[in-house]
């Protein structure tokens, strides 16, 4: 477990890593030495496995999304604005009023007393501290402009999604500069990118409260909406969670959450409600709207932060061992030398014959398995599989006398077997491939119980050396610190990976050791072997967040353990949508914990939580 920091993280800019990003994604990398050097990299696939051996196809499964409860704020009002001139738009008649519908449903299962109004009169009439809602609303005329910029600019609190007033009365296109105003952006535009479209939501936001940091959420697609502003909370991205670039340049935004000065609360979305792919895609995409309309109504939106001790992110350092075993031992005594644990996932049969590398190795951190002999055990038998993973616990156990508890499976690939496989053998998780889904662990309910999955979602030394074909060392430690800053920024697992064959020189050792540096010097990235973040967030899934509303706006946080082990480390993420001298500092019965305002919230740090213990924190709202 982490030890605890004096402060939380630090506040950091959403987008300090994306210009470099995709600045360094438009340049061509040379050839260096390709053809000297690229055959020093072993093949270890076809050394390994028989060429008659080819394992059947297999169905990788999907963890289930587990999103926590929503908060039980007092009844509020909403009112959706029903825009005349934006009917006539969408081909389907029907379709306009389906959107407003959805709205209205969402809104009612946040707490919201919801309206209807369709006349642009009205809304001079709407109370200052109600939301308005505005969804879709692209035909406007100069009236329905005038009265929600009069609205914002007098207070009063705004919902507002797509491409709002692009165009006027008559639906002829004007542009987006009515829409940038009113998101605070610099530019705003349309992403023309080629199918399929992502969202990816980075933590750290009141609209990304509950999702897993660095969630990636697919779109039907469509040319949506972008806008380049400091306020933006989601970003336009890749399948791989990097961020597109805007039209006007810089990081596509996709997503704004800001108070005005005017004491307007506003959210923007730069895409229908409607539009996502797929129904886990949808749940994520709802819960986005509703986490928008809490908090510009008024009401905090509370979430237990994803890492021990305030956190912002987190780092494995790992090495697969599967060819030149003896390379291992330099990176082993490197990073021992720096006090940074790594963990070593070994080819168990082929580590046998290096008895000299087991204490150096193990003393330097963490022994996983890399399997029994690096063949593909996704698709085989359930037998089969049970068999490799307990012959690779046992080789392990033989070989250093620890117990291995993590496995990566060949390829990274896996399947409901290898999940069984390995827990029911005694390991408690794996690192492999998520498909980017998010950038965080994911937790498998399998029959023998829960295992965690650690994800790789950034490039490793086999896609930069091999598969680009970049090879020098500049090129591994650039990499290695864009995989870190990735990360850090969307708050989640940075889990660097190279392998025995590859690090084969000081110089290559030096991008990794010059990538933990960093980390430590970033202040805010938890460094540790990969069973103690895969034992965190089990722990984590096992805290309960339950947060109401009392009648005077304070906020009652009950926070539950249902873990068999006692919890320490957690911290709390309040995000306030007023100003924080609104607040008192908050409450543990008689005790007050230690917490830290920041920008846009509170930060608390829980207490130890026994196992199935329930702790209550109020945050006073002061009188007005």
């Amino acid at each position: 477990m982490a030890a605890p920091v004096s402060e939380p993280p630090r506040t950091r800019t959403p987008w300090a890593w994306a210009g470099a990003l995709i600045l360094l994604g438009t340049l061509g990398a040379g050839l260096i030495g390709a053809a000297v050097l690229l055959w020093r990299i072993i093949d270890i696939d076809s050394l390994l496995e028989a060429n008659d051996d080819t394992p059947p196809p297999f169905v990788q499964p999907v963890a289930e999304l587990r999103l926590p409860e929503l908060p039980v704020p007092v009844i509020w009002r909403a009112v959706v604005y029903r825009s005349p001139t934006s009917v006539a738009f969408f081909p389907d008649s029907s379709y306009y009023d389906s959107l407003i519908d959805r709205w209205s449903e969402l809104l009612s299962g946040v707490g919201a007393a919801v309206g209807r109004i369709s006349d642009i009169d009205d809304v001079d009439s709407i109370d200052r501290d109600d939301l308005l809602i505005i969804p879709a609303a692209v035909c406007l005329n100069d009236a329905e402009r005038t009265a929600i910029r009069r609205r914002v600019e007098s207070g009063g609190h705004l919902l507002a999604t797509w491409a709002l007033g692009a165009r006027n009365e008559e639906c002829e296109w004007l542009g987006y500069e009515f829409l940038r105003g009113l998101a605070g952006a610099g530019a705003a535009g349309t992403m023309e990118g080629k199918p399929p479209t992502y969202l990816t939501v980075p933590h750290g936001s009141a609209l990304a409260a509950g999702l897993p940091p660095g969630a990636r959420i697919e779109l039907k697609s469509e040319p949506w909406v972008t806008v380049r502003s400091n306020s933006s909370s989601v970003f336009w991205s890749d399948w791989s969670l990097n961020p597109l670039a805007a039209p006007d340049g810089g990081a596509a935004g996709a997503a704004v959450a800001y108070r005005a000065s005017s004491g307007s609360r506003l959210a923007w979305f730069g895409y229908r409600l409607d539009v996502a792919a797929r129904s886990t895609d949808q749940r994520l995409v709802d819960r986005l709207a509703q986490n928008a309309a809490l908090w510009t109504s008024g009401h905090a939106v509370a979430e237990v932060d994803p890492w021990p001790a305030g956190f912002r992110a987190a780092m494995a350092v790992t090495e697969d061992v599967e060819h030149s075993f003896k390379n291992s031992r330099r990176l082993a005594e490197r990073m021992a030398a720096i006090d940074a644990p790594i963990t070593f996932f070994v080819v168990t049969q082929l580590a046998l014959a290096y008895p000299e590398l087991a204490e150096p190795l193990s003393a330097a951190g963490e022994l996983g398995s890399h399997s029994v002999d690096h063949r593909q055990v996704a698709g085989r038998s359930w037998l089969a599989q049970l068999s490799n993973a307990t012959q690779a616990r046992a080789d392990i156990e033989s070989w250093a006398a620890v117990p291995a508890l993590g496995l990566r499976p060949p390829r990274e690939l896996f399947d409901i077997s290898t999940l069984e496989a390995w827990l029911r053998s005694g390991g408690t998780y794996m690192a492999a491939s998520n498909d980017a889904r998010s950038a965080v662990p994911e937790i498998f309910e399998v029959s023998s119980g829960r295992i965690v999955v650690l994800p790789r979602v950034v490039d490793d030394d086999y896609t930069v050396m091999v598969l680009r074909n970049e090879l020098s060392r500049d090129s591994l430690a650039a990499a290695l610190l864009g995989g870190l800053e990735k990360m850090r920024s969307v708050g989640g697992l940075n889990l660097l990976t190279v392998h025995s064959q590859l690090i084969d020189s000081d110089r290559r050792v030096d991008a990794v050791e010059a990538a933990v540096i960093a980390a430590r010097e970033m202040g805010d990235v938890w460094i540790a072997p990969a069973a103690d973040i895969a034992d965190w967030w089990l722990s984590r899934s096992q805290i309960e967040l339950r947060a109401r509303e009392r009648g005077d706006g304070s906020v009652i946080l009950e926070v539950h353990s249902s873990s068999d082990q006692p919890l320490a480390d957690g911290w709390l993420h309040i995000h306030l949508p007023e100003n924080r001298s609104n607040y008192a500092a908050p409450e543990i019965g008689d005790v007050i914990p230690e917490s830290h305002f920041i920008p846009d919230g509170l930060r608390v740090r829980l207490p130890s939580l026994a196992p199935g213990e329930t702790v209550t924190i109020l945050l006073p709202r002061r009188p007005s």
